[in-house]
């Protein structure tokens, strides 16, 4: 749901009907895991995706069936094809997929959806609990939205504290039972996770868009103003020009869900940086450089008071090794080991 909310809500404000597909149990191999969604329009285009190739085309085929007839179902698919030429799919695995219609102008959805949009746009997490039969056929499909910091909306069978438990369960499994026989699958909906580009060089100028691309919020820092400039970064949504690196982070809040990359055109600026983000309770601060380079700003900062388990948070070499070398492949090998540490965090 995350990348597709904004989709969902202009089409309810237009008053267009479409179907949420939702991966909600996978076994053995498939193209992606269970949670997977995707937004089917009439027409059969889609936003998001359930992994492409077959399994993704026969969905597509199945929801516009599906808003046409005006009914939610529940499909199970086999993965089990033994032949590469064949019509059937070969991963060798069998999945459910829930295909919920959105009929036009759904106002209570409108209103769940929207309440997910703000929680978002606030920095507070939220979860969409959908409700639904889980055997094969037709299904009548519930929702319900809870909110950090607000009242839960919509349908509520269990208490909330209850309904938020089956979370996790929903997580690993795709799908949990709730009390009165139903299933349910919970989307977590949580604030961005924050990159902050320490330095505006060459290689922050390729990494900022690929992690945009990737649903990070990406922060640009430099106190040079002709790096500094916004129009460099168009996939940033905020390009800071700092006075001095002394005070990096100054007017940003930085949390556990914030990511520091430390790009700096200089060991000094490395190390004021590095030491301010180790004083930060952010999840990954990756810093750049040669062996050399890292050992020397590693003894300062040990001459500073710095632990061996401070240091050890640090990330460096920076990036998945992949032999990068050009600023697009180091932003590559960069966002890889970002998205590797995110979805740890996340489990």
């Amino acid at each position: 749901m995350r990348e597709i909310l904004h989709e969902a809500l202009s089409l309810l404000e237009a008053g267009r009907p479409f179907a949420l597909v939702t991966l909600v149990v996978q076994q053995g191999s498939t193209p992606r895991a269970a949670g997977a969604q995707m937004l089917v329009r009439p027409d059969g285009t889609i936003a998001g995706t359930i992994g492409g190739g077959l399994l993704e085309a026969t969905m597509m085929r199945a929801a516009a069936e599906a808003i046409a007839a005006g009914r939610s179902l529940v499909s199970a698919v086999e993965l089990t094809g033994q032949s590469v030429s064949g019509p059937t799919m070969i991963c060798g695995g069998h999945a459910a997929v829930l295909i919920a219609l959105v009929p036009a102008g759904d106002s209570d959805l409108r209103t769940l959806l929207g309440a997910a949009a703000q929680a978002r746009a606030d920095g507070r997490a939220a979860w969409l609990c959908t409700f639904f039969a889980a055997e094969p056929g037709s299904t009548a499909v519930s929702y319900c939205l809870l909110q950090e910091g607000a009242e839960p909306l919509g349908e509520l069978p269990c208490a909330p504290a209850e309904l938020r438990a089956l979370a996790g369960k929903s997580a690993v499994h795709g799908s949990a039972a709730v009390p009165d026989g139903r299933s349910v699958c919970v989307e977590a909906l949580l604030p961005p996770t924050t990159v902050v580009i320490c330095g505006a060089g060459h290689v922050a100028q390729a990494l900022a868009p690929v992690a945009a691309a990737v649903g990070f919020d990406v922060v640009v820092l430099d106190d040079r103003p002709e790096f500094a400039a916004p129009e460099r970064f168009p996939a940033a949504s905020r390009v800071v020009r700092l006075e001095t690196f002394d005070a990096a982070f100054a007017g940003l809040t930085i949390t556990t869900r914030s990511f520091v990359v430390i790009v700096t055109r200089g060991h000094a600026h490395d190390f004021s940086v590095l030491e301010q983000a180790l004083r930060t309770e952010a999840s990954y601060i990756g810093l750049m450089g040669s062996a050399s380079k890292r050992e020397k700003i590693f003894r300062a900062l040990t001459e500073d008071g710095f632990s061996a388990a401070d240091l050890a948070r640090v990330f460096s070499p920076i990036g998945v090794a992949i032999a990068a070398e050009t600023p697009a492949e180091l932003a590559v090998s960069i966002a890889a080991e970002l998205i590797r540490v995110r979805a740890a965090i996340a489990d």
